[in-house]
């Protein structure tokens, strides 16, 4: 079994300087327990509270340096991503809907951590986690988000992340009795915000939750509320764009959703802390929001609690945890049939916001007393819909800091739209729970396409259908193979977008093997290829199938080239700036930089430092010790996983 190292932090390791949530070290040292062998980024808490975030910021055109670290959990062996080096709270969205684009290019974060304000050129920190902040979806060019409207830029806030279902970097926020939409652009102040709706009061507005049919749905404080479902596939001039329906009396905070498979929004009243009566609306023809009848009761759903519940597609099959029948665990149930226990374990949290109907995610909280499945006990799990199927994510090592944490730091994990990844925070790289920041596990790679055929006649002309699960895809790559499948070579220069590639290349009078493979926006690439095809190519140029074969696997076993021009300068204010040439590897993905006080490091996750994206060659390495030597080295890792010999580099 894995023991988890403790390194030393002399001295008092932070006074961290975000009010509210200072905290000193007890005594002259601080005993930091190592999680998931990241000894090197352990060492280095110490230095969060003293970011130099302009200087960062300046260096990067206005994007926060990209500070990823890309490592395995060392108990399920699956990519794991740190997206946050700061001393802040960090959150996306915690409740109900992904914290991702709908086309998985960009992901949203709520969180307190300093921002450069656009108007002032002044630096700023905010004491509760209420801005927004987008990156793309590496992690990389991470950004406060701002947006021009009226001649200036706007920043803009909200308590959930609001994508658009069906236009890609589109995102809408409620101010009083406005709502507006953001488009994303390129740079920091590219982002443009249009006005496109005003509500009747100026109560403040929750947006709840964006269906899958893109229906927005709004929650109104106040002791007279409305309850508001925008259709947002209608213009915003279009009178049944906003349906309203005036509510019986104040509603529970965040009670409000929809049903997946109808029409039908579901919340309460409240009466303190908790909900008192319900209410059931119907849009059903878009042109009214109405009160409906609950219909024939399931009589599966009695003697059943359910907390943390997440309903998924197509049909509002449920994942919760809870009680059934008198025993607690966490559960699944389909309509109208009994709820099954998926384990034995304590509370926590569910998500199925994807469109994954196989899988929904659950992050299980420590909890007290006795529980069969203590294998999965603070675990991040996938849990598929046969019911008895589990995989651990991985472990989030949550609240591992201490223990007062507060109900908000139970990990709240979030799908992605093809749920090949989830989003959770944790504090494992803080140096106390009352600071998270943002994880990104990898829970599988995206599927390649179903189906690959060549059109009959002169040239090869591939096309392929892709899978079901592929709204993060960016495009696919091509490959081919010359001898019979043993060896393939990447024949696309780029990700293809669309779904079919003529191969100009491919000569007369020879046999080829092509296969595809699909790739993410985060860079991700399928580990196994589309079924093959094999094509003869006659003395004409005509192209024909002659075979078709199973996927293949472990095609790719070569590494990038070793990364070169690699140095390291310190400068006058104590900070290392790391350089380097760009990796002409046509499949890279990533680079590792490794570090040492003692020696030249180890490729290895105990010295791994940070993982900068494939179109950096530069980092400056804030967290280094002031003075004394520091060992660098760094790898290229490419789209299989395939990591580089190290090059190497140090300042005295």
């Amino acid at each position: 079994m894995y023991v988890e190292t403790v390194v030393q932090l002399g001295m008092v390791v932070a006074i961290l300087a975000i009010a509210s949530l200072a905290t000193a070290a007890t005594g002259d040292e601080q005993e930091l327990v190592v999680h998931q062998r990241l000894d090197e980024a352990t060492s280095r808490i110490g230095r969060l509270a003293s970011k130099p975030y302009l200087d960062l910021i300046e260096a990067n055109k206005g994007f926060y340096q990209s500070e990823v670290i890309i490592f395995k959990d060392v108990e399920s062996g699956n990519e794991v991503w740190s997206l946050t080096r700061e001393a802040c709270t960090d959150l996306a969205n915690i409740e109900r809907r992904t914290a991702w684009s709908c086309d998985g290019k960009h992901i949203s974060f709520i969180g307190n951590m300093a921002f450069l304000d656009i108007n002032t050129g002044k630096i700023r920190r905010r004491r509760w986690a209420g801005y927004n902040y987008i990156a793309n979806a590496d992690g990389s060019k991470r950004r406060r988000l701002w947006a021009a409207a009226d001649g200036r830029q706007r920043s803009f806030q909200d308590k959930f992340n609001n994508w658009d279902a069906k236009r890609p970097g589109v995102l809408y926020y409620p101010d009083k009795d406005q709502l507006w939409r953001v488009t994303l652009g390129e740079s920091v102040t590219d982002n443009k915000a249009e006005l496109i709706y005003t509500f009747p009061n100026a109560d403040n507005k929750i947006i709840q939750e964006i269906s899958d049919e893109n229906f927005m749905l709004v929650e109104e404080m106040g002791e007279e509320p409305n309850c508001y479902v925008i259709n947002l596939n209608r213009d915003p001039a279009d009178k049944y764009f906003c349906l309203t329906y005036k509510l019986g009396g104040m509603i529970h905070p965040g009670s409000f959703r929809f049903k997946r498979s109808k029409r039908i929004v579901t919340g309460g009243y409240e009466r303190g802390q908790s909900v008192k009566g319900s209410v059931r609306l119907t849009f059903k023809d878009e042109k009214a929001l109405k009160p409906t009848t609950r219909g024939l009761r399931d009589p599966f759903t009695k003697n059943r609690r359910m907390g943390h519940l997440w309903y998924g597609a197509p049909d509002d099959r449920v994942g919760f945890f809870g009680s059934y029948e008198g025993k607690s665990g966490l559960y699944l149930q389909f309509p109208g049939k009994p709820a099954v226990m998926v384990a034995h374990v304590p509370d926590g949290h569910v998500t199925w916001c994807s469109h994954d109907p196989e899988w929904f995610f659950a992050a299980v909280g420590p909890g007290r007393g006795h529980y069969k499945d203590q294998q999965y006990v603070r675990k991040l799990l996938a849990c598929n819909a046969d019911g008895k199927t589990i995989k651990v994510i991985c472990r989030p090592w949550d609240r591992s800091r201490g223990t007062d944490g507060g109900y908000d730091k139970y990990p709240r994990p979030n799908q992605s739209p093809d749920a090949t990844k989830c989003w959770f925070h944790s504090d494992m790289l803080m140096p106390t729970n009352r600071l998270t920041g943002s994880y990104i596990a990898v829970f599988r790679r995206p599927y390649p396409p179903t189906e690959l055929t060549v059109k009959t006649g002169p040239g090869v002309e591939l096309e392929w259908k892709l899978h079901a699960l592929s709204y993060e895809v960016k495009g696919c790559h091509v490959y081919r193979s010359e001898d019979a499948g043993k060896t393939f070579d990447e024949v696309s220069d780029r990700p293809v977008v669309g779904q079919s590639y003529k191969d100009t290349s491919a000569q007369c009078g020879k046999d080829y093997v092509y296969a595809v493979t699909c790739e993410e926006w985060s860079r991700l690439e399928s580990d196994i290829t589309s079924p093959t095809v094999t094509v003869s190519v006659d003395q004409s140029g005509k192209a024909e199938a002659t075979a078709t074969g199973k996927g293949v696997t472990g095609w790719d076993t070569t590494p990038p080239a070793k990364v070169s021009g690699f140095t390291a300068t310190r400068d006058s204010d104590g900070m290392i700036k790391l350089s380097w040439k760009a990796n002409t590897t046509g499949d890279l993905r990533y680079y590792n930089v490794y570090a040492s006080s003692t020696s030249k490091p180890e490729a290895a996750q105990e010295r791994l430092l940070v993982s900068p994206p494939h179109d950096e060659t530069s980092y400056i390495d804030w967290t280094a010790p002031m003075d004394g030597p520091v060992h660098y080295a760094i790898t290229a890792i490419d789209r299989q996983g395939n990591e580089s010999s190290p090059a190497s580099a140090e300042v005295k």
